[in-house]
């Protein structure tokens, strides 16, 4: 049977800026520090937790980026439980909206007010997948250079005596040149930066794969940018004048791209949903219109019959069961009122589909964040943390939406992602050639997860 990575732990933020751990298996949570013996506050709220390895289906993830609002970004290890600060060049004074890691080089931010850049970090990001040795940086002759002293920023041996003499020999610089600060500066790209105001439009969700990144807001629609040139590729129609030609405030709350990034294809739909209609729009950035592909209406799932329609938060798409690595066949939504419905996207006879379902175990609170990890060849993992202050995990099939464990964590979560664990990682690992007793314990703990997927 093909092996799936199995979530470990769950990384959760909250509107006061902690980050916990929840560990799965001894069912414990634990807090991280970011910044130590730091106040909370909503100001320092956690708005995204990605991590610096985009396919997390194929392999354990070992860094996780964080993004605050008060701009703040981190890296944290799950390994060692150590936190490190990313440090940029930014002038801008809005909330912060989200960070994603595109590439061993570069990061993407925006801001409230719509500005998106791409900021080169190369240094930070390799001193969190790598590691170097200060020993080994000492053989390569660059001991006395200035990069040293943000080298030394990050837990490593202490330098030798010879080391010491060096650095007396040589004036550390405090401030930098007006040269040093405008080469870091054309390290930064500004794909986005338009003249909004932040009291009638702003950005609210933006999603990135491979070299395109899809952008929404309240007041502002779909757009596609290339994260190499800054161009844009798409965007999409007004959607929100009535046939009065009156026009409405639109929302996009959440974007998500369809499609898988494994067997490097590259998608090109997208399905957005918002807190201001009952409608889930995707569109094709391929075609040469801009209206959406294809646009399912979910306006009867209204229970109470009340004026004022569903409106939804969050999105996640999930890989085909049938053929793994496949594009997306279903996708799951969150709703304000504390609902998650499943949806097939396969188009039926009448050009509608098909909901499948809802998940139970909710208690009314709004659906903050949802997340997916394939379980096994006949099951996903869904995640998801809602404004009730609790964290839900689903095992759903084809046929089955059912609730494993639901986590209280005392504050209101803002989002979070599953830790996946790499069970040939793992097993490599702690299987050696001079302990049988651990090869032994090994080959019972495959037992047992075969016939939990087989069951």
């Amino acid at each position: 049977m093909n092996r799936h990575p199995k979530p470990s732990a769950i990384l959760v933020g909250d509107e006061i800026g902690q980050l916990k751990r929840i560990d799965l298996k001894k069912n414990e949570q634990k807090i991280i520090e970011l910044i130590a013996d730091e106040s909370k506050h909503p100001s320092k709220s956690i708005v995204s937790i990605h991590p610096l390895n985009k396919v997390h289906s194929k392999s354990s993830e070992q860094n996780f980026l964080i993004a605050r609002k008060d701009h703040e970004i981190f890296i944290y290890d799950i390994n060692t439980d150590n936190v490190e600060s990313i440090k940029y060049i930014n002038e801008n004074k809005t909330p912060l909206i989200g960070c994603r890691c595109i590439d061993d080089q570069n990061i993407v931010i925006g801001f409230a007010d719509g500005s998106i850049k791409r900021i080169n970090v190369e240094m930070d990001l390799c001193f969190a997948r790598y590691k170097p040795n200060l020993k080994a940086i000492n053989l390569l002759g660059i001991d006395s250079c200035s990069d040293v002293s943000s080298f030394a920023t990050f837990d490593s041996p202490t330098p030798t005596r010879k080391r010491k003499r060096i650095d007396n020999n040589f004036s550390v610089k405090t401030s930098k040149t007006a040269n040093e600060i405008s080469d870091e500066q054309q390290n930064i790209l500004s794909i986005f930066q338009p003249n909004w105001n932040i009291d009638h439009t702003r950005l609210t969700c933006f999603e990135a794969t491979n070299n395109k990144l899809a952008v929404g807001g309240f007041n502002s629609d779909l757009k596609v940018f290339d994260l190499n040139t800054g161009q844009s590729l798409f965007n999409a129609k007004s959607v929100n004048t009535d046939w009065l030609g009156i026009r409405h405030d639109l929302w996009i709350s959440d974007i998500e791209w369809i499609g898988s990034t494994e067997n490097d294809n590259d998608p090109n739909l997208l399905a957005t949903c918002s807190r201001t209609e009952p409608f889930i729009r995707i569109y094709d950035i391929k075609q040469q219109q801009r209206k959406p592909a294809m646009i399912i209406d979910l306006k009867h799932l209204n229970n109470d019959n009340s004026s004022n329609p569903l409106s939804y938060t969050s999105l996640c798409s999930l890989p085909s069961l049938s053929n793994y690595g496949q594009a997306s066949s279903s996708l799951i939504v969150g709703t304000t009122l504390g609902r998650m419905i499943a949806l097939d996207l396969r188009l039926k006879s009448n050009n509608s589909t098909k909901i499948l379902g809802s998940f139970k175990g909710f208690s009314g609170g709004s659906i903050r964040d949802i997340k997916s990890c394939q379980d096994s060849q006949i099951s996903h993992k869904i995640f998801s943390c809602s404004i009730d202050r609790f964290v839900r995990i689903h095992t759903m099939t084809k046929t089955q939406r059912i609730l494993d464990r639901k986590i209280y964590v005392k504050t209101r979560p803002t989002c979070l992602y599953p830790i996946i664990t790499d069970n040939d990682r793992s097993k490599s690992e702690t299987k050696t050639p001079s302990s049988s007793n651990s090869s032994n314990e090994d080959d019972d703990d495959t037992d047992d997860d075969s016939q939990s997927d087989e069951t």
